[in-house]
């Protein structure tokens, strides 16, 4: 099973056979033939770590995600993400009033998990490469800063959300382009082959965002 799987070198993208070696009761962590530095360091991380290190953009992270992990976690990181998102779109299009609570109405916020779903299938088929899918799935990691906006909505302008909401579409730009580029690390002159696909697949998904967002507020809300 370990000769099937894809394992890559976390540093330089370098395809390995393994990540370890077994002798005894210890294991011991492999170097690549490539660069000479240990294969994946996060082989001995908590998942939690591997988070934070993908949420800080370090490509070593994503290529571990990728090729070398597990998965168990992230695909439950990206359902309480995906809530997370629908949440803040919907709370952002209620008006707000002096004082105003965290109520959000219901068919409202359903109708955006929806479309958040549907942006997430969009950008996949978009992006459609080997691990496509999980590529997506991380750099939507991304949304989580979206808490900060959601708990001190009314102690800022205007200005200060849109301007938040911007910063955290930057960021998720910036995941994409690495994650897309961790993919192809083997490629060579591929970040900005990178950068201009995923600018482009994020325009058109946005433009066709804001169409079904149109739609839905005409028949739906």
């Amino acid at each position: 099973m370990t000769e099937k799987k894809r394992f890559v070198c976390v540093n330089c993208g370098h395809r390995v056979k393994e990540l370890f070696k077994k002798y005894s009761n210890t294991m011991k962590a492999t170097q690549c033939d490539k660069c000479h530095q240990i294969t994946d360091k996060y082989i001995e991380f908590e998942e939690f770590i591997i988070l934070i290190d993908a949420l800080l953009l370090d490509s070593c992270a994503f290529r571990h995600i990728i090729y070398n992990g597990d998965f168990k976690l992230y695909w439950k990181v990206s359902l309480v993400v995906l809530l997370l998102e629908s949440f803040a779109l919907c709370r952002q299009k209620l008006p707000d009033p002096p004082n105003s609570s965290l109520h959000v109405h219901e068919k409202g916020f359903y109708t955006y998990t929806l479309q958040n779903m549907g942006d997430y299938m969009f950008m996949t088929l978009l992006l459609l490469i080997i691990t496509a899918t999980l590529m997506v799935l991380i750099s939507n990691l991304s949304k989580f800063f979206l808490l900060p906006i959601l708990v001190w909505r009314n102690n800022t302008t205007v200005f200060g959300r849109n301007l938040h909401h911007l910063l955290v579409m930057g960021h998720h730009l910036c995941s994409l382009v690495l994650a897309y580029e961790a993919v192809g690390a083997t490629k060579k002159n591929l970040r900005w082959w990178a950068l201009t696909l995923v600018v482009l697949a994020f325009a058109f998904k946005e433009t066709a965002r804001q169409f079904v967002s149109l739609v839905v507020d005409e028949h739906f809300t």
